[in-house]
Parts: structure tokens; C-alpha cells; sequence
């Protein structure tokens, strides 16, 4: 009888183990997915990954340039880094840098003005997530 006890026990301590590093598992993998959906906000620049290769994100970042009706005065393609320099009426100046990741994923950094505006920045990035189909934007 205390043996057949033990052997369930070991047994349900064994189903615990297992899910307990099941759920683990899918935990990371939920915070990895969460992980390119956030901004960073580094020293006025905004920084956001997206699950895009680099053509469709620089297609969406011009589309969305010309959403904030933003002027722009040079821009230069790369298959790895790509920029975009634009002006935004009156004189504030806007810069964007495309940098392909890995696993089709590119990284959008935007800076409005010397010191950064953080509500342009996020503005344009919903603008960029509209135009590549993420979520529905303002």
C-alpha cells in the first residue's frame, strides 16, 4: 500500500516537473514575441522592432513620412541599413534608421528634432504599424 502511495506521488511530482518547464518555455517564448512589440526610448531617439523584412518596413516608413507630411531631403537604401532624413514644417528635423535583424526583423529608429519628441516618434511609428498591416492606427 505505501509503496503503491509512493510510486503516485513520484508520478505527480514527475507531471509537475514537466510542466513547470512547459511553462517556462512558453513564458520566454511569450516574452521574445512581446519583446518586438515594444518601444525603446533612448537618448531622444524611439526604437521599435518590427516582424517585417527591411523592404516592407522602408516602404512603410515612406508612406508614413508622407502621412506627417514630412519634407524629405534624403534617403538612402541598404538590403542591412537604410536612412531616411525628412523635415517636418516648420524647421525640425527628422531622422529614421532602418537596420535589418535576423529572422526577417527590422529595426525602425526615429528621432524628431535635436532633442527628441517622444508623442512624434510614437505618432510615427503607429503610422508605420498601420501601413504594414500590425494594428489599426489614430
Amino acid at each position: 500500500m505505501q509503496k503503491k502511495l509512493r510510486g503516485k506521488l513520484a508520478a505527480l511530482l514527475v507531471i509537475l516537473l514537466c510542466t513547470a518547464a512547459c511553462v517556462e518555455t512558453v513564458l520566454i517564448g511569450l516574452g521574445a514575441t512581446a519583446a518586438i512589440g515594444t518601444y525603446k526610448w533612448m537618448e531622444g531617439t524611439m526604437e521599435k522592432d518590427y516582424p517585417r523584412p527591411m523592404q516592407e518596413v522602408w516602404n512603410a516608413s515612406l508612406k508614413a513620412c508622407g502621412d506627417l507630411k514630412l519634407r524629405i531631403s534624403s534617403q538612402q537604401y541598404g538590403a542591412l541599413e537604410s536612412k531616411i532624413e525628412a523635415v517636418q514644417p516648420p524647421d525640425t528635423t527628422v531622422k529614421i534608421q532602418l537596420i535589418s535583424r535576423p529572422n526577417q526583423i527590422t529595426t525602425l529608429k526615429v528621432r524628431f528634432g535635436l532633442m527628441g519628441n517622444q508623442d512624434a516618434s510614437a505618432y510615427f511609428n503607429r503610422r508605420v504599424m498601420h501601413h504594414l498591416g500590425l494594428a489599426a492606427a489614430e
